[in-house]
Order: structure tokens, then sequence, then C-alpha cells
């Protein structure tokens, strides 16, 4: 369960442009919890209309797969589609009577026109991430939000791509600013009791990572998992940068697991089928491979994991 705080305004904001049928468009820099603040309005959202929700707009024809699915899942018939049991085996049907993105996209606008002429709520199409927007994505864009009610979460350099001001003109715009310090602190609070963490100095340590975090919810996440309570406190260089990295690191580290087991195994093979076979260079040359994981595995997981 995700914890989340404040953006009420913002939130409130979102709801009344969706309500009235009007798009939005959710602009905020990588962190600030815009998937956080979807995923808090959503039930609001489906109290209201059928939401359609989609994780990416690119590659577009990902996306269109996506949208489908939502349809398939709210029983929005599909012109040339009869729905089964099984919502894959009809979209492969759906791909077989329309080849092209072109055709796809014209069928699913279709079939939300006809939901929106039915007398019912327009649906809310969500696209959790839709940075990948681009010029040819834009008229099809603006024929479904003529249908549904887009609500699209970009960055903010998304809204300066070429060829796409079109689109951003039919939405309204809703920024996410940083968390206030109060509020960054009751995240910094929930987080802590989430991860378990324990700081010698409880009222320094979290007025250290309201200060180190800027009120940006990712930040603040990142410091608390992956930073100790004593860095942060003690060292004055220490940042957000430096948990960032940290995070990476540990994410390498993990990549690197089954490709050790695997150098591993290889070795060991090596090692017996030599000696099945009275190979001797092949029988060496495994031992040699099961001396190097032994010793060289250690060496490489501090070299890549955080301790």
């Amino acid at each position: 369960m995700s914890v989340f705080v404040g953006r009420k305004e913002e939130g409130r904001a979102v709801l009344l442009s969706a309500r009235a049928g009007r798009g939005v468009v959710l602009s905020a820099p990588p962190g600030y919890g815009k998937s956080a603040l979807l995923e808090e309005l959503r039930p609001a959202l489906e109290a209201w209309s059928v939401v359609l929700w989609t994780e990416k707009l690119a590659p577009f024809g990902a996306f269109l797969k996506d949208l489908f699915r939502a349809l398939w899942d709210a029983r929005i018939p599909v012109e040339g589609v009869d729905f089964s049991k099984d919502p894959e085996k009809d979209l492969q049907a759906w791909g077989k009577r329309y080849s092209s993105n072109e055709e796809k996209a014209k069928s699913l606008v279709r079939a939300l026109r006809r939901y929106a002429e039915s007398g019912v709520n327009r649906a809310t199409l969500v696209v959790d991430d839709a940075t990948g927007v681009t010029g040819s994505m834009v008229p099809w864009l603006v024929a479904l939000s003529e249908v549904a009610t887009l609500v699209l979460a970009v960055h903010p350099e998304t809204l300066r791509k070429a060829n796409t001001k079109r689109l951003w003109m039919r939405l309204d715009r809703v920024d996410l600013p940083p968390l206030s310090p109060r509020e960054t602190r009751e995240l910094a609070e929930a987080l802590v009791e989430r991860y378990g963490v324990v700081a010698e100095d409880r009222e320094a340590y979290l007025a250290r990572v309201v200060s180190l975090s800027g009120g940006i919810p990712g930040e603040v996440e990142r410091l608390i998992r992956y930073v100790s309570a004593e860095d942060i406190v003690k060292n004055r260089d220490i940042g957000t940068g430096y948990a960032e990295g940290l995070a990476r690191r540990e994410e390498r580290g993990i990549a690197l697991a089954p490709i050790l087991l695997v150098a591993g195994g290889v070795a060991i093979a090596a090692r017996y089928l030599g000696l099945a076979r009275g190979e001797m260079d092949l029988y060496v040359a495994g031992g040699i491979g099961i001396a190097a994981f032994v010793v060289l595995s250690p060496w490489l997981r501090k070299a890549v994991v955080v301790r």
C-alpha cells in the first residue's frame, strides 16, 4: 500500500475538470508523485464515469492495445469484435481485423463515440505516462479527447514538444509543486515507519530529510530507503543525488546476481564434464572458473551493492 500525503488542491482541480468533461494534463518532473496522485484519485474518477487506465502512450501501438484491453474490461464493444471470455483472444481478433495503427485507432475512437452517445457520462481515459507523445500521435489524441475525457501525466518539457500544442490547448493544466515542509515531514514519518528506520536523534534525522529532499516525494523515499540515518544526520555533503546513486547501485547489484550464478554454474559444469570425458584442459579450466567465482563474487557484489 503506497504512502500518500497532501496534493488536496491539485487533486480537487483534476476532479473538477474531469467531471466537467474537460481533459487534464498533470505536469511535474519525475519523483513529484504524478502516478501516486492519479492512483489516489482513481476511486473518485471511477465513481463518476468508466475509467480506462493505460500505463504509457509510447510506443503508440502498445498504447492502442492497452486501450483495447481497458475497453474490454469495461465491456465497451468494439466494432467487428465479439467479446468472449478471453481478452487476449479478442485482442488477436481485433488485430487481424484492423492491421494498422491508424485502423486500430479509428476503431477505438468509434467505440468511445458510440459509448458517449449512449447517454451515460463519457469515459475517462487516464495515461499514467504520456511523456512519449509525438506530433504524429496528436491527431488521434485530439480525436480521443472529443469522445472521452483525457487525463494525461507528463514531464514539463513534454509540453514544449514540437507539433503538440494543439493537444495541450484542449486540456486544463494542473502543475504539481514540491510538498510543503509540513507535508514533507508527514510523508517522512510515514516512510520511516514503513521501512523500520531507527535514528539515534529522530528529530534531527527527520529535519535533515525534509531539508535535503526539497519537498520532492520521490527524493524523500530514496533518502529514507537507501541512506543510513547516521549518514543523513552527520554527512553534510550527502544529497538526493547520492541517494539516487545508491538506489541505482542496488539495482545493478540485483541485476548482477543471476549473471554470477550462471557463470558459476558454467564453471562447475565444465569441471564435471572434463572429469567425465577425461579432458584435463576442460577440467582445469572449470576449476579455475570455480575459484574465480568464489573469489570475485563477493568483491563484485561489494563494488555495486549498497553496504
